[in-house]
């Protein structure tokens, strides 16, 4: 649909989005006519948004225009603009009004960004890191730039700070933000409970430059954690040595697979307990960092050498 008209300067919603397409089960759930009301319904709701966000001036926009338009409609109304798959619910809804709640929902989202930024903010330890104090930065900006009600969809932030699980790239607008917030705010609680000399220490012995380079402050932290919990030492201490390098070595031994993975889980499970971590969506973030590691810690273990998993200063 997108390309029927690639070589007009402006079009109008309809000329760009001729049809609305209906996938999934909602596909045989609807009959011919349904289909064809509700593609009319929708295509007058997004000439009505055109004409809104020209200020009347004009019915006609670029297509990009017009597409992002319409990708901003579908986000509001909750259709997979991809997809084409539309809720069941829309398909002999008034739209105009089922866009209206989709709006005053996003503007509840929208406070909850403004709240988890402020904790954000309260919480995150003073470790001088760029790209975590500009992504804070910019984060702070975000309400002011959100065009939620013309482009609802695009997140309108830029993030230089990469999160060990990074967000689902298909969220969209301020879905994206709200769960890159939430992820942030698990991993800040956790750098959080360790004394701040020691993590800038451990820091810097993983990443000299930890302050300039876009690197990930949890996850050097998180692993040293882990692998203190898996032979019994109090992960507050962060500290390994030789000694500790080798009880982990041990500890695993010649496991396979799934018994290794097992074992990294249980101790990050164990290292929540003894931090005090009891949210489950933090314990769970924890452990799935676990797993990540596993891969790096079988190949470090043929190398008989574990100093690039798990620092020592």
């Amino acid at each position: 649909m997108a390309d029927e008209c690639a070589h007009a300067a402006t079009v109008q919603p309809g000329d760009v989005l001729s049809r609305v397409p209906i996938g999934g089960q909602e596909a045989s759930l609807a009959s011919p006519a349904e289909v064809a009301a509700f593609q009319d319904r929708f295509l007058r709701l997004l000439e009505r948004r055109t004409g809104l966000y020209t200020m009347g001036e004009s019915s006609s926009v670029p297509k990009a225009t017009a597409i992002e338009l319409m990708r901003s409609v579908c986000y509001v109304l909750g259709i997979d603009a991809d997809e084409g798959t539309v809720p069941e619910r829309l398909l002999s809804a008034d739209l105009e009004a089922e866009f209206a709640r989709g709006l005053e929902q996003i503007k509840r989202k929208i406070e909850l960004v403004d709240e988890l930024w402020r904790t954000a903010n309260l919480i995150t330890p003073p470790i001088d890191n760029i790209g975590l104090r500009d992504t804070l930065v910019t984060l702070g900006g975000f309400t002011s730039h959100y065009d939620y009600r013309f482009m609802a969809h695009d997140c309108a932030c830029s993030f230089d700070y990469q999160l060990c699980h990074p967000v689902p790239g298909e969220l969209p607008g301020v879905d994206y933000i709200i769960d890159y917030l939430r992820r942030l705010l698990i991993e800040s609680d956790l750098l959080g409970r360790f004394d701040l000399a020691t993590s800038v220490r451990l820091l810097a012995a993983s990443c000299p430059d930890y302050r300039g380079l876009l690197i990930n402050l949890y996850e050097p932290i998180a692993a040293n954690a882990i692998a203190l919990a898996l032979v019994g030492e109090d992960p507050h201490a962060l500290v390994l040595g030789e000694r500790e390098r080798a009880a982990i070595a041990g500890r695993l031994g010649a496991l396979g697979h799934a018994a290794c993975e097992r074992l990294l889980r249980e101790a990050a499970g164990v290292a929540c307990d003894t931090l005090g971590i009891h949210d489950d969506a933090a314990r769970e973030y924890l452990a799935e960092y676990a797993a990540d590691l596993l891969p790096r810690v079988e190949v470090a273990r043929r190398a008989g050498d574990l100093r690039g998993v798990f620092v020592a200063f």
